[in-house]
């Protein structure tokens, strides 16, 4: 969550445009696309790594539940041996799991920032277009 409130953060700053220099505001565009790229990169391949993590928990806490973890798997993971659940009942268990629940919120985290930091590139790729017209504006307005 912090990660997300940072970013959030970032954005709040970097949305501020200085209409005293419009000009200036437009060379800092593709840093600012740079660097929301960047962001938007790394947090795609770490949804993916969590996606992976969390199928990985899944059939894990899967086979727990399901009584087909070995002794040393158990003890790997230092889990006891769960009382046998009924089919009906495992959907249950498995949702409200404390280790499936975090891969899951990690996920959305990184959702949510992708789909953040892709509605602010979209932002600045409007950007351009509208200081460009603040300028031809000021142009007209000083009968340039």
């Amino acid at each position: 969550m912090k990660q997300l409130e940072e970013l959030l953060e970032m954005w709040r700053k970097d949305s501020d445009i200085d209409r005293t220099e419009p000009g200036k505001e437009l060379t800092n565009i593709p840093k600012l696309h740079s660097k929301y790229i960047n962001i938007l990169s790394r947090h795609r391949l770490l949804a993916k790594e969590t996606e992976f993590k969390l199928n990985k928990i899944r059939r894990l806490k899967w086979e727990y539940y399901t009584g087909k973890l070995d002794d040393d798997e158990l003890k790997k993971y230092g889990w006891e041996p769960f009382p046998y659940v009924l089919k009906a009942e495992l959907n249950t268990y498995l949702d409200s799991d404390d280790d499936i629940n975090k891969q899951k919120a990690a996920l959305t985290l990184h959702n949510e920032i992708v789909e953040v930091c892709q509605a602010i590139i979209k932002e600045l790729n409007n950007r351009t277009w509208e200081l460009r017209s603040f300028i031809d504006w000021e142009k007209f307005i000083q009968g340039v």
